[in-house]
């Protein structure tokens, strides 16, 4: 498999500096990540990934970690299984992922492993516009979760100038008490483009029909734009709008920076916040720092 670049994203996801053609292949170059978005949050395109830190407590910790270890291996196997055969020499590897470690999992905008660190990882299958990818990051919940997984299905296609990437996910967070609606549908679409050599800009809406636990309809719109100040180093900016029936609707925004240790591993660190602290501590501001590797 080859290297590629990853990232930890607020809710989802840029991509590593490969040689570009046009303004539309640009955008995609600069896109910022995710949130630990989430995924698309994400989780990334072909050269995406995330990242996230070990935890504070050994030995549930550990146990945690093995099972996140072991849905991957099996995603992974399953994906191998399913693809034509092997690409032939020079060809792109169809599967890539990601593994990594977060001072903190966030997800539009708010906390989500109760400030302890978080290891997380993706697998992805993209043999052509069409992929198959899968994200599992440690998490907690008021209803004993420990961990969040998201199976996610999508298309990317460059229409002129823009690039159009849309995307159903299956989100479930494990481990809940019984009888906790903990899974739920989620459709996504990302509107990106790049505006000059350095500054490119992306819109996202993300929609469920039925959200988490008691929230119905659910949505999530986001404004990102992404500066390149080196070859290395990229800076993005965020502002995002939560609406829930059935929730709690909060706007919320992050600004970070990105850097390129290698062409496989590379670091983030962000700043995360919210208008409406007095909703809990998952809502206050929140410094995150990660750091995954790409493969």
């Amino acid at each position: 498999m080859r290297l590629i670049t990853s990232v930890l994203a607020f809710g989802h996801a840029p991509r590593s500096d490969t040689p570009v053609r046009g303004a539309a292949s640009e955008a995609r170059s600069l896109r910022a990540v995710p949130s630990a978005t989430s995924p698309l949050m994400s989780l990334p395109r072909r050269p995406l990934t995330r990242a996230c830190p070990a935890p504070r407590h050994s030995g549930m910790n550990t146990m945690k970690l093995a099972r996140t270890s072991s849905v991957l291996a099996l995603v992974a196997g399953s994906l191998l299984a399913a693809s034509p055969a092997a690409a032939s020499a020079g060809d792109p590897d169809p599967i890539t992922g990601q593994i990594g470690i977060a001072s903190e999992y966030t997800g539009k905008g708010l906390g989500k492993s109760n400030e302890d660190p978080a290891a997380f990882g993706s697998v992805r299958w993209q043999p052509n516009a069409f992929y198959v990818n899968a994200f599992i990051s440690e998490a907690t919940s008021s209803r004993g979760a420990d961990s969040e997984f998201i199976l996610s299905a999508g298309y990317e296609h460059e229409l002129g100038d823009w690039d159009v990437d849309v995307v159903v996910m299956h989100r479930q967070m494990l481990n809940e008490t019984n009888g906790v609606d903990s899974s739920y549908v989620e459709f996504q679409g990302d509107l990106s483009r790049a505006l000059t050599d350095r500054i490119s800009a992306r819109f996202r809406v993300n929609y469920s029909a039925d959200g988490y636990g008691a929230t119905e309809e659910a949505w999530w719109t986001e404004a990102q734009a992404t500066f390149k100040l080196t070859s290395n180093d990229k800076l993005s900016v965020a502002y995002g709008l939560r609406r829930l029936d059935g929730g709690n609707d909060y706007d919320a925004w992050n600004i970070g920076v990105k850097h390129k240790f290698t062409p496989a591993i590379s670091g983030d660190l962000r700043w995360y916040d919210t208008d409406s602290h007095e909703l809990g501590s998952r809502y206050d501001g929140r410094l995150v720092a990660s750091i995954s590797y790409s493969f």
